[in-house]
């Protein structure tokens, strides 16, 4: 069941023409959910990305579980009301559109997958997400970003350096996101539409900051801290920045913390 869906029509592609080359790492975001079983496809697809050849070099993943299915038989362990505050954003903005070019959204639905902020479809629709991502690597980035992380205790202290790399824009109000996700979760599902399943899921979102304003500078630097959840060790987190356009949506710039490179306080 896909819940409050207004699902986007699908785009299309030009049959036999080469791929464009890849210029920039590509942010794709899925709004989920355990309680729903339109979603557990689009899961899988987040978890197949880097047997597709969308390894972390070219793809970031996060996956937000959203709450609003918790009232209709299982409380997703993973979900919270910031992330459908995130997703309700993105609805109220009124920036998104289809692959078919298409703008608006009424309402919100999972699974919904949106890529680099600006495109949204159904997270279960494989060939038009791959087309969205292979469409969003061809452009360049707004802005470089690279990224360091160190822990201490249940805080990690993330710095990010960022130098423009395209048109900044003064109107666009750019501002750098941190999400702390694990790698992979495993959830035995007792009730809801997923009642008797056993989950699989990647790139599972369990905390995100605030987003802290990018000064107007040809570069810079910004330090975000975040708190890992009590039940997540630091060897099954990734650490992902993110810049994004609160006037526009898209997104500028996405960078991960090198696996391993997570260096303890």
């Amino acid at each position: 069941m896909t819940l409050l869906a207004t699902a986007a029509a699908g785009g299309s592609s030009t049959a036999g023409a080469a791929p464009a080359p890849w210029r920039r790492v590509v942010l794709v975001e899925l709004f989920t959910s355990q309680g729903c079983s339109s979603c557990p496809p689009a899961d899988a697809f987040v978890r197949d990305l880097p047997a597709l050849g969308l390894g972390r070099d070219r793809v970031l993943p996060l996956t937000f579980h959203v709450d609003y299915w918790d009232r209709l038989g299982w409380k997703d362990p993973f979900a919270s009301g910031r992330f459908t505050e995130r997703q309700e954003w993105y609805a109220q903005a009124g920036k998104l559109r289809s692959p078919d070019g298409t703008a608006g959204l009424d309402g919100l639905y999972t699974p919904q997958m949106i890529v680099d902020g600006s495109v949204h479809f159904s997270g279960q629709r494989r060939q038009v997400a791959l087309r969205e991502l292979e469409r969003a690597g061809a452009r360049p980035p707004v802005f470089d970003l690279s990224v360091e992380a160190s822990a201490r205790g249940a805080t990690a202290d993330i710095s990010v350096r960022f130098s423009a790399s395209g048109d900044v824009g003064r109107d666009r109000d750019w501002r750098l996101f941190a999400a702390l996700a694990a790698r992979k979760a495993r959830t035995a599902v007792a009730r809801g539409e997923n009642g008797g399943e056993t989950l699989e899921e990647a790139a599972v979102v369990r905390a995100l900051s605030d987003g802290a304003p990018i000064p107007p500078a040809p570069r810079g630097a910004l330090t975000v801290r975040l708190a890992k959840p009590a039940d997540l060790s630091w060897s099954d987190v990734e650490i992902v920045v993110f810049a994004q356009s609160r006037a526009t949506g898209e997104i500028g710039g996405a960078a991960a913390v090198a696996p391993g490179r997570l260096t303890p306080g």
